[in-house]
């Protein structure tokens, strides 16, 4: 199998100039200037110099993706509009730095979430998968920490990390993800057991009624309303955000809700197993529930079924008696159920009887495990 190497970067708040473009395209053959995206893709080459470098420089979100198990994605943040130390809860003081890395490069602050899966093997393409985690890095400069929860949980699958280990504060919707968060949790393959696990001390999200957010427009100074208007008329970016960091802080809201964190990884792990447990007696139900339906089906038309049996042993063909096979399996199954075992047995007696001289009949039916009384 040969490498597969996927690199792209998006410009969010502002398009590049054309002379950024052309000094992206200078970066590889591979890419055509365009104001808002740049896509590498490589077989046999690498990326020229660092990814990072040309994030930080250009672009504000970008994702990279290698078919032996290497999942990347990074965004960039003007570094007025971050809280530096409330991230940095999500990245404990044991070593996730290859994984989960904070760090502040000029005016911007860079989120950077690696992991690199030793099991990795399988094809797999980019293409799409950053327009579906775009919108957390609004999540996040909005206070919306839950993708950083997500991907510590995910980390926790990689690092030897002990059970004594507390978890990072909960933030609330951990029950109630967001399309790109269901992305994220596919994108990194972060185990659905540990998800639940951690969604049972999330509580719901509150949203902001009307009159809450009227209450709070009405303490804005007219200055500060025409500030944000003009910003606005301006199409300067992140003005959302802005608006609603300043509307929490005159009604005195703590953003982003999140639970102080009291459980251990132990904790955690003991909650996904449970979950994991019920989960499979749940699928196993529904497997026993499907099959009974299955078989009641069935019992309504037993003796048609019967019939294409023998229809079908008579064509004497491979794929007419691996059919006839497979129907009497699900007949003596029906049978079981109904407590009729004798009589299918006298049934598929007379089939060996009749049929005898049908070797390739006879060894499909022993090797289903139809064998004669």
């Amino acid at each position: 199998m040969s490498e597969y190497q996927y690199y792209e970067f998006l410009a969010i708040d502002r398009p590049l100039t054309p002379e950024e473009q052309q000094a992206v395209a200078r970066l590889s053959s591979r890419v055509d200037p365009h104001p808002r995206r740049a896509v590498f893709t490589y077989s046999w080459s690498d990326f020229p110099g660092r990814a990072e470098d040309v994030l930080t420089k250009h672009y504000d979100a970008m994702i990279y993706m290698a078919n032996w198990g290497s999942r990347q994605l990074a965004f960039r943040f003007p570094k007025a509009l971050i809280d530096p130390a409330q991230i940095q809860a999500f990245i404990p003081a044991f070593d996730f730095e290859e994984c989960i890395s904070l760090s502040t490069v000029g005016e911007y602050t860079v989120l950077n979430i690696e992991f690199h899966d030793e099991e990795g093997g399988d094809w797999i393409e980019g293409e799409g998968w950053l327009d579906t985690l775009v919108p957390l890095r609004n999540d996040i400069l909005s206070g919306d920490y839950r993708a950083l929860y997500l991907v510590w949980l995910k980390a926790l699958e990689l690092e030897d990390v002990r059970d004594t280990v507390r978890e990072p504060p909960v933030p609330a919707g951990l029950g109630q993800l967001t399309p790109a968060l269901e992305n994220l949790i596919e994108f990194f393959e972060i185990d659905q057991a540990m998800v639940h696990a951690a969604a049972q001390a999330s509580g719901s999200p509150n949203a902001a009624s009307d009159a809450w957010m009227r209450q709070a427009i009405a303490q804005l100074s007219r200055q500060e309303c025409e500030a944000f208007l003009l910003q606005v008329a301006q199409g300067e970016p992140n003005v959302s955000v802005l608006v609603n960091k300043r509307l929490h802080t005159l009604a005195g809201v703590k953003v982003p809700a999140m639970q102080t964190p009291s459980r251990t990884v132990g904790e955690l792990r003991s909650l996904a197993k449970q979950w994991r447990d019920a989960e499979r007696r749940r699928l196993a139900q529904e497997a026993e529930r499907k099959r009974i339906a299955e078989l009641e089906a069935l019992a309504r038309r037993e003796p048609q079924a019967w019939a294409e049996v023998d229809a079908l042993i008579q064509r004497t063909t491979g794929n007419a008696y691996q059919e006839a096979v497979a129907l009497l399996v699900q007949l003596r199954d029906l049978a079981v159920h109904q407590g009729k075992g004798t009589t299918f047995e006298q049934r598929l007696n007379q089939i060996y009887a009749q049929h005898s001289r049908r070797a390739a009949l006879m060894r499909r039916l022993r090797d289903a495990g139809l064998h004669p009384s």
